[in-house]
């Protein structure tokens, strides 16, 4: 092999390996206070907002089952990270699986009580979903 003439380092990469630094790795309870908060504003806007417009009896309130979800989700999630704070973002130890799972159930149960509580609250202002 030879080396080109006009510039020697044209076909090799150097590369100081030692140099590297480690990419930052956020932490589970910054990314689970980031959900939480997040989580709290998505509540306000699509829960709280539309609970007010009924209790003022508006002539048409628009919602999203999506837009709900969004909030406890995060909030439920955010918990998860805060608290459990798993060993790596991406869940892959048999204990971080086992909590994990457990929030999940704990999101579905409650995403199915907010729903029927926000259904007999609507009925209760005199609106049906």
């Amino acid at each position: 092999m030879q080396i080109p003439e006009k510039n020697q380092n044209e076909d090799y990469e150097f590369v100081n390996h030692a140099s590297r630094t480690p990419k930052k790795k956020i932490s589970p309870v910054a990314l689970g206070l980031i959900f939480i908060a997040a989580g709290l504003v998505c509540s306000y806007f699509f829960i709280y907002q539309k609970l007010q417009q009924m209790a003022e009896h508006s002539a048409s309130i628009s919602y999203s089952k999506k837009a709900m979800i969004l909030g406890p989700m995060l909030l439920i999630f955010g918990l998860y990270y805060a608290v459990i704070r798993p060993d790596d973002l991406n869940v892959m130890s048999p204990r971080d699986k086992k909590w994990l799972y457990l929030f999940v159930a704990v999101f579905i149960v409650a995403m199915i009580a907010l729903y029927e509580w926000f259904k007999t609250i609507a009925s209760g202002y005199g609106y049906s979903l």
